[in-house]
Order: C-alpha cells, then sequence, then structure tokens
C-alpha cells in the first residue's frame, strides 16, 4: 500500500450510517455499518469512519479522498427545521410561491392541501425594478429601497438567510447581483441565495421555489459541513469531504454548501443509483436494470438504461401527500431521476380505520427504530416481520454486532395487530411482508408504464440493509427473470460515492427560434461553460487534469409551455442542424407519444456537464475461496409459494464458491443485509462476487 492510496466514502441513511474504505493500490474493501445519529449526523458518520479504521488498523494519513452523502438537506425541509429565511423579488410578483401553477394533484380531493411556503407572506418583500424578457431596463433598481427592505428583513423580522429572486433574473442577472452586493455589505454574516446562480432556467414558479428552499437550508448545510470537515481533521484526515450531488456527480462539499446546497437534496438516493450502474455494467451481459435501494425508511427505484440512470432537469421535495407529484417544493436542478416509496424496513404496520392491515409511511426510523432492536420501539415495522419469517438471523444481524429481540416482536405484534384482526402472529408478519411488496410493485409497475418499458426485459439490482430480503418477492410479482445482489449490497450506496466521477451541471439561458440561432454565440456561451466548470473542479482534483464536457440544449415547438433536453456532439465539435432535428423528434416522441407538430422550434436553454473520468473502481470482493463449506446451517423460512415456512438451507455468502450453482430456497447471510431467494430459483457467485439470481422458467 503506497502512502495515501484509500478512499472512504459515508452515507447517511435514516436508520444506518454505511461506510466503505477501499484501497486503490490493491482494491482491498472494507464496510462498516452503524446506527445514524438524527439529532446530529455528522456524529454517526464520524463514528463510522473511526470505527472502520480501527478495524482495519490504517492510520487517518492513508485516506487521500473522503465522499459524502447525506439527507441532512432533505431532513431540513421535510421536518420544517431549515433557517429562518427572508424573500426580495420584483413588485408585483411577492406571491407567486403560493400562486404555484395553480394545478391540482387531485382533482377530487376537496381537502387538498399544498405545502406551506418555506417563506411566509410577512418575509416576502418587494422592491420596484423591471427588465424585460430582451433585457431591457423598464424600471431601474430602487437601492435606497433595496436597503430599506433588507433592514427591515434582517433587524425587524429576524431572518438567518436570504433568496433573491427578480423576475427574468435567470437571463439578465445585473439587477439581482446588486441586491446580493448590497446585502453583503450591510449584512456580511447574512446567508443569501440568488436565482441566477442557483437555478439559471426560464419558469418563474420553480427557479423562485428552487432558490428559496436552497436559502432555507444553507446555514444548516454550512454548519453540518464545517462540523463534519473538522472532525475529519481530528481524526488525522487531511483532506476535506467531497460531497455526492443529486445529478450523480461529486464536488467539493464546503464549495457546495456555500454556493448552491439545494444540489445535494437527493444526495444519498443519487449515490445508490451510481452504484447499480456501475455493477449493471460490471455484471450484466446487457446493461438495462430497475435499481432498487431498499433502506430503513423509504425505497429507491431508478432506471438503468445502456448502464446509465435516467437524468431529470426536475423534481420535487417535501410532499404534503407523500410521494404524489405536485404536493411538494418543485426544484429546477439535475439529478437522477427516482421514484421514492414510503416503505422501509422501519415502515411501521397498523390496522387502519377501515379495520385492514396497512404499512407505513410513518417509520419507526433509528431513534426508537423497530422493536426488534430493543431500543424503545413499541409498534411492529418491516423489519419485525422478516424477523419472524425467517428471513433475518436474530444473532447474525450486523455481524452479530445486534441481537435482535424475537419475543418483544412477537408480543407487539400481538398486541398491536394480531388480536384485532384474529389471525396468528406469523400470518400478520407475512401480510405485512406482502403488503410492502405489492405496494412497492404497484408503484414500479406504474413508473415502467410512464417509461414505456417493459419490466421483464430488466435484471433487478437488489441492495440497501432491507432491498436483498425483499427483492426475490418483488421481481417474482414483476415478472423478471434475473436478480443481482452485488457485493456489499448493504453498504452499496457507499460504494456509489467511490464509483461517481467529479462532475459540475451548468445551465445558460439563450433564446432563438432554431432557424436564427447566433451560434457564434452558442459557442461563446459553452466554453465559458467549460472554464467554470474547469475552475469549479480544480477545487476538487486540482489543475491539469483532464476534462470532458457533455452538451445538450433544451428545445420546444414554437409556443410550446415545456422544453425536452436534447443530447448534442461533446467538446467543442460544432453542432449539426440535422441532428438536432432528430434528436428532438425522437425525444419528443417518446416523451408526448407522437411526433412533433410541423412548427418552428426554438432554443431556450444550454447545458453542459463538465467532469473528470476517473480509473475504473476495482474493488477485490473478501471472499474465501480455500474449499470450506458455506452452509451455515438450516432454518425454518416462510415461502408464500410452499403455503408456509420451510426449511431453508443458511449460507455464508463470503465462502460461496465461484461459479457453483445452488438451488433454491436460500438465505445467504452477509454483515450488512441478508439475501433471500426461493424454491423457483438457482444462483451462483460471479467472478466480482455477485449473486445472480436466476428464476427457473
Amino acid at each position: 500500500m503506497s502512502q495515501a492510496s484509500c478512499r472512504l466514502a459515508i452515507d447517511v441513511g435514516g436508520t444506518f450510517t454505511d461506510v466503505v474504505l477501499v484501497d486503490d493500490d490493491s482494491a482491498k474493501v472494507w464496510f462498516a455499518k452503524i446506527l445514524s445519529t438524527p439529532d446530529d449526523p455528522s456524529e454517526g458518520s464520524l463514528a463510522g469512519a473511526d470505527e472502520i479504521l480501527q478495524r482495519t488498523g490504517l492510520p487517518a494519513t492513508a485516506v487521500r479522498d473522503v465522499v459524502h452523502a447525506t439527507t441532512v438537506a432533505t431532513n431540513a425541509v421535510l421536518e420544517g427545521k431549515g433557517s429562518r429565511t427572508g424573500m426580495i423579488t420584483t413588485a408585483g410578483f411577492r406571491d407567486a410561491l403560493e400562486m404555484g401553477r395553480e394545478a391540482r394533484y387531485d382533482i377530487y380531493d376537496l381537502g387538498l392541501r399544498m405545502p406551506a411556503p418555506l417563506v411566509p407572506r410577512q418575509r416576502r418583500m418587494e422592491v420596484n425594478e423591471r427588465v424585460d424578457f430582451d433585457g431591457n431596463v423598464l424600471t431601474p433598481l430602487d437601492e435606497a429601497e433595496v436597503v430599506d427592505v433588507l433592514t427591515q428583513l434582517v433587524e425587524d423580522a429576524g431572518i438567518e438567510s436570504l433568496a433573491i429572486c427578480l423576475l427574468h433574473g435567470y437571463a439578465h442577472p445585473g439587477h439581482e447581483a446588486r441586491v446580493a452586493e448590497i446585502a453583503a455589505r450591510l449584512f456580511p454574516n447574512l446567508t443569501v441565495s440568488v436565482s441566477h446562480q442557483v437555478s439559471a432556467e426560464v419558469r418563474e414558479f420553480e427557479r423562485t421555489s428552487t432558490t428559496v428552499v436552497d436559502a432555507y437550508v444553507k446555514p444548516l448545510v454550512q454548519t453540518y459541513v464545517g462540523r463534519l470537515n473538522q472532525g475529519l481533521a481530528d481524526l488525522g484526515m487531511p483532506q476535506e469531504a467531497s460531497m455526492m450531488l443529486s445529478h450523480g456527480g461529486i464536488g467539493p462539499a464546503s464549495d457546495v454548501a456555500d454556493t448552491f446546497p439545494v444540489r445535494m437534496i437527493e444526495s444519498g438516493p443519487a449515490a445508490g443509483a451510481i452504484a447499480a450502474a456501475h455493477f449493471a455494467r460490471e455484471a450484466l451481459e446487457q446493461p438495462d436494470a430497475i435499481a432498487f435501494d431498499m433502506g430503513g425508511t423509504t425505497a429507491k427505484i431508478s432506471v438503468i438504461h445502456g448502464g446509465e440512470p435516467a437524468i431529470t432537469h426536475e423534481f420535487e421535495v417535501g410532499h404534503v401527500h407523500r410521494f404524489k407529484r405536485g404536493s411538494g417544493f418543485p426544484l429546477q436542478i439535475s439529478a437522477i431521476e427516482l421514484l421514492e416509496i414510503g416503505a422501509g424496513g422501519g415502515s411501521i404496520a397498523h390496522v387502519n380505520d377501515l379495520g385492514l392491515l396497512n404499512v407505513g409511511p410513518k417509520s419507526a426510523g433509528a431513534d426508537p427504530g423497530p422493536v426488534c432492536y430493543g431500543r424503545g420501539g413499541t409498534q411492529p415495522t418491516v423489519t419485525d416481520a422478516d424477523l419472524i419469517l425467517g428471513y433475518l438471523d436474530p444473532a447474525h444481524f450486523l455481524g452479530g454486532d445486534m441481537a435482535l429481540d424475537v419475543a418483544a416482536v412477537k408480543a407487539a405484534i400481538e398486541t398491536d395487530i394480531a388480536g384485532h384482526l384474529g389471525m396468528s402472529v406469523e400470518q400478520i408478519a407475512w401480510g405485512i411482508h406482502d403488503v410492502v411488496n405489492e405496494s412497492m410493485a404497484a408503484a414500479i409497475r406504474a413508473h415502467g408504464a410512464e417509461k414505456g418499458i417493459d419490466l421483464r426485459n430488466f435484471a433487478m439490482i437488489a441492495f440497501g440493509g432491507a432491498g436483498p430480503v425483499h427483492a426475490y418477492a418483488l421481481a417474482r410479482k414483476l415478472g423478471l427473470r434475473r436478480l443481482l445482489c452485488p457485493f456489499g449490497a448493504g453498504v452499496a450506496s457507499a460504494i456509489g460515492c467511490l464509483a461517481a466521477l467529479p462532475a459540475v451541471e451548468l445551465v445558460t439561458a439563450y433564446f432563438a427560434r432554431l432557424d436564427a440561432v447566433d451560434w457564434g454565440a452558442v459557442g461563446a456561451h459553452y466554453r465559458a461553460m467549460h472554464r467554470n466548470g474547469e475552475a469549479a473542479l480544480a477545487k476538487l482534483i486540482g489543475g491539469g487534469s483532464e476534462i470532458v464536457m457533455q452538451r445538450s440544449i433544451d428545445m420546444r415547438c414554437q409556443g410550446q409551455g415545456y422544453s425536452v433536453t436534447v443530447p448534442i456532439s461533446d467538446g467543442e465539435a460544432e453542432i449539426s442542424l440535422t441532428d438536432l432535428n432528430a434528436g428532438f423528434g425522437a425525444i419528443y416522441q417518446n416523451v408526448y407519444g407522437h411526433q412533433p407538430p410541423d412548427v418552428p422550434l426554438e432554443i431556450v436553454g444550454l447545458r453542459a456537464r463538465v467532469l473528470t473520468p476517473r480509473p475504473k473502481l476495482e474493488i477485490a470482493p473478501m471472499i474465501d475461496q480455500t474449499g470450506g463449506t458455506a452452509l451455515k446451517g438450516r432454518r425454518p423460512v416462510y415461502f408464500e409459494a410452499a403455503g408456509g415456512y420451510v426449511e431453508t438451507a443458511v449460507y455464508d455468502r463470503y465462502r460461496l464458491p465461484l461459479g457453483e450453482v445452488f438451488e433454491g430456497p436460500a438465505i445467504i447471510e452477509e454483515r450488512e443485509t441478508s439475501i433471500l431467494t426461493g424454491p423457483d430459483t438457482t444462483f451462483h457467485l460471479d467472478p466480482a462476487a455477485n449473486i445472480i439470481i436466476d428464476f427457473k422458467e
């Protein structure tokens, strides 16, 4: 091992914090999983980092890179625990947040609720200024009024953070920049988010919402990142952390916290999708897969096509109606497209008002956690049901570091549910397992239909602490034929942090009919984005590294409200109008189900993803191929197809021989998770130590 050859990844989830350490010289890898610390997530992160260093005996100076994924920004929005935020906007537009798109996410719900704005009306202030669509100043900025408004917000309203969102600021940012300058001069300790820096795109409501969320979470994220970096330094690590971003790249954590923390809002789930894409490319002949990441709080689904996850440029956070589109705060940033479902190992089972068994959306989280953890939880959860069904070994959870209490679970299920429904504890446990699987399957079917894909042509890649436990039943419901559980499935999102590339997403507003584009100006914009991206990456990887720029253009039919993003040739290559028209037609067909009408086309924005290639992540699996038996024993395990409990072989994943085909049913145990496979399957270990499960015809 050469000096500073290791990289460390930390992924903070709702229940567990996962840590992965890999030595790039030898490809050796070590895992750790500890309970998260919701009151201060940095405590769990630092404890996990310290634990893995203690376990390996490596000095902190051996770590040259720390990559972090966290839900701290998301949780601030979900729990309403962000900073006290104010907003300055153009006169006449202070109510954009509440007016939104005037759309109803459920047209039949008479009691429909929308999320309360993060900035209440009394802290949304107007200033006289107006710039038109073409950049002409119609009303000069009243700087005296700006000073007065800032004074009211800071000294009277007591704001800690400010969002500046002026009309047409995305394309003509002069007035926004001037307001920010005045704010910095008058109140240097005030945190400021400016819309043309956070989301330089058309669409007033979405841009305003994105900027407000950025301002709302920024002080909290800055404090968190500062505490994390100080803790890493106290451990002896010379480098500050880098942060996993929603678009699947990584950036310097301090820079992200200071400039646009909203871009890390989907940090953890994005890391999981990147991990799944990595495993799809490495292990599947045709790298098309459904990535299924199930942890303690939620399940995340992403579609991997051709070895890459899909990217979207708008999504929502903080849903009032959990995971129902239109009921949250829209964010206009690049992010890996994810389907989130309120189903995790900690999801609480209960009898609803109709007397039916229901699971979620409330979760026991890390504190107190499921009943079986023995940490004060009293309501039965999905993990508790899995324990009763034999899917988990009470003496092997977390490699034996955490004993599970079976008797407490049986008592909780009997008291809370079984007694009310007149059923046995085992019947209720299966009902909990099946209900949560069916809700996930229904959501995946709908997602596949929206994307126009035949799920049967896709494999499933299952990971997360609970994913491999539920993947077999889920794949069976969906009619999938192959299931892959990667080596390190229980900490796969942390592995995704190490597989991600340093990357910066940039967007520039540019408006023109396609037949009147100034291609010289377009080229100048892309060159500027290349320079800006290169400068941003230099903070993470230093200057002189190889830089790649992937380009795309936002286009729409003239007069249409929404655009689609069309990839174009990378680098400095000349843009082909023929290819651009063809690409627009193909994407339009895929999105809307028909070819675009014969009308002029418009360009509304230029996008660039500036990244640096990194050597492929190499991991040498920790498996024992000395010839010892992999069979640990047998225990009763519940299978629906068998109508009850079946005496089932239990295997040690680390001792399975490469290539040998085994018959299901089986439980395959590793420290961070357990893999369940049924009697209608075979499975084997591939050369990279991934478990490949195939359904019999």
